[in-house]
């Protein structure tokens, strides 16, 4: 009968620990991972940013530089132009004010054959054109007024001709001339008028002489 005995102390064996080069190697390398997938997110998030603020002080900018011309605008002074078109537009009103006042107080005077063609002069008026005095007579028609325009007097007789009492009326002749500003000529207004001043014929004056016209002022 035999029996091994075991001489070797266990305590004397090699020891294998939990924790080697091997273990140790792939925590560091999962580390370095992770402070590297972190590292990105931060830039990521900083990219971000920089491109918020990028935009933003674009739109500052931007806000600025229209806040500039509206103050650069506003400092200017108001131009000849528009105010001189500002005086005949308020000429204008008071004369087309004028006007009706006096179509209807002759309308109010004179016979029926003539309220009709004096109703189609006030609906027939076109903005910026008035009426500055007209002559009525059955075969004899005269309109003097003004225009901001030529194209604009090319509208309002148009416009008068779709009137039941001038329809099929055709003017015979017609006057237009620059209107200068009070107290300038015309080299020192620079060719800029104000308005077109004009008169319309339709008819024959000598004809309205002999039957007698209603006028208006």
């Amino acid at each position: 009968m035999s029996q091994q005995i075991n001489l070797v102390n266990p305590l004397l064996l090699k020891k294998r620990y939990a924790f080697g080069l091997r273990e140790m190697g792939l925590g560091l390398g999962l580390i370095v991972a992770g402070a590297l997938a972190w590292g990105g997110y931060l830039n990521y998030q900083a990219g971000m940013l920089e491109t918020l603020a990028t935009r933003q002080e674009a739109r500052q900018a931007k806000a600025q530089q229209e806040l500039d011309r509206l103050n650069a605008a506003a400092s200017r002074p108001a131009s000849a132009l528009l105010s001189e078109r500002a005086k005949a537009m308020q000429a204008q009103v008071a004369q087309r004010e004028a006007l009706l006042a006096s179509l209807e107080r002759t309308l109010d005077t004179t016979s029926a054959g003539f309220a009709a063609p004096m109703r189609a002069l006030a609906h027939g008026s076109v903005e910026g054109v008035w009426l500055n005095g007209f002559t009525l007579a059955p075969d004899y028609v005269k309109l003097e007024g003004s225009a901001l325009q030529a194209g604009l007097l090319t509208a309002y007789i148009d416009r008068l001709g779709k009137q039941a009492p001038f329809a099929g009326m055709r003017f015979s002749g017609m006057e237009a001339e620059l209107a200068q500003p009070a107290g300038e000529s015309k080299d020192a207004a620079g060719g800029q008028a104000g308005h077109i001043d004009f008169a319309l014929y339709s008819g024959s004056q000598d004809a309205a002489a002999e039957g007698g016209k209603p006028d208006g002022q």
